[in-house]
C-alpha cells in the first residue's frame, strides 16, 4: 500500500470515527439500582486471546495487556505491560437467524511482580488487530483514550469499526463491554485494540447488569 493510499485511508477513517461510529451518551441517575461515582482514567489495551462466540464458555479467562502507563485516581498506577484480569459473563453463539453475542468484564489487574490489584473497567471503543487496518484504525487515528471517562456514560460502537461487530457498554454496568454480531459467530481476534477506562475498585461495587 503506498503512502498517500494509507493517508487517505487515515483520512477516511478519522471522518468515518467522528461521523458517530462510536459515540458516548450520558445516562441520568435516576435508576434503582445503585450507582458508584467511578473516576475512571482512559488507556489503551490489547486483548491476549482470541474470544469466539463458537467455542467461549461462560466463565472463561480473558486477559489484555495494558500498552502505558495508567496513573489512575486514588494514586493507583499499573505500569505498561499490566495484565487485566477477566472472565466471559455471557455468550450466545449464533443460530436460527440469532444474533451471537459475548459479555466481558476485566476485573483485576495483575503487575509484574504477581500482586493483583481490583479494578473496574469500561471499554469504550474496539478496534482491529490487523495491519492494513490498523493503517486505517490504529492508535494514530482512533485517538487517544480520554483522561476521564464520566461515571455516567454509555458507550456505543455500530459494525463496521471491528467488521462485523457490534459493541456497548456502560460505565455504570456490571459487564465492561458485551459484543455482538447479527451476521454469524463473532470473533474478537488476540491483538484487538481495546480503548478503556479503568479505575481502581474499592468495597463498593456496582449492582447493575449491562
Amino acid at each position: 500500500m503506498t503512502c498517500s493510499k494509507k493517508m487517505s485511508l487515515a483520512l477516511a477513517a478519522t471522518l468515518f470515527l467522528s461521523a458517530g461510529a462510536v459515540w458516548a451518551q450520558s445516562e441520568t441517575s435516576s435508576s434503582s439500582n445503585s450507582t458508584q461515582a467511578w473516576r475512571l482514567t482512559g488507556t489503551t489495551v490489547r486483548l491476549d486471546r482470541t474470544v469466539d462466540a463458537r467455542t467461549a464458555k461462560q466463565g472463561d479467562q480473558v486477559q489484555a495487556k495494558i500498552d502505558d502507563t495508567v496513573k489512575a485516581a486514588d494514586g493507583m498506577q499499573l505500569p505498561k505491560g499490566t495484565q487485566l484480569m477477566g472472565t466471559v459473563t455471557a455468550v450466545e453463539p449464533f443460530q436460527n437467524g440469532t444474533a451471537s453475542s459475548v459479555s466481558l468484564r476485566f476485573d483485576q489487574a495483575r503487575l509484574k511482580d504477581g500482586k493483583t490489584v481490583p479494578v473496574k473497567v469500561t471499554i469504550i471503543g474496539a478496534y482491529p488487530r490487523d495491519e492494513n487496518q490498523l493503517a486505517v484504525y490504529g492508535q494514530q487515528t482512533m485517538g487517544s483514550a480520554p483522561r476521564h471517562v464520566p461515571s455516567q456514560d454509555r458507550f456505543d460502537q455500530e459494525p463496521g469499526v471491528l467488521s462485523k461487530i457490534a459493541m456497548t457498554s456502560r460505565v455504570s454496568g456490571h459487564n465492561s463491554a458485551t459484543f455482538s454480531d447479527s451476521k454469524g459467530d463473532l470473533k474478537l481476534e488476540a491483538g484487538t485494540f481495546f480503548q478503556v477506562g479503568i479505575a481502581p475498585r474499592g468495597s463498593s461495587t456496582m449492582n447493575s447488569g449491562m
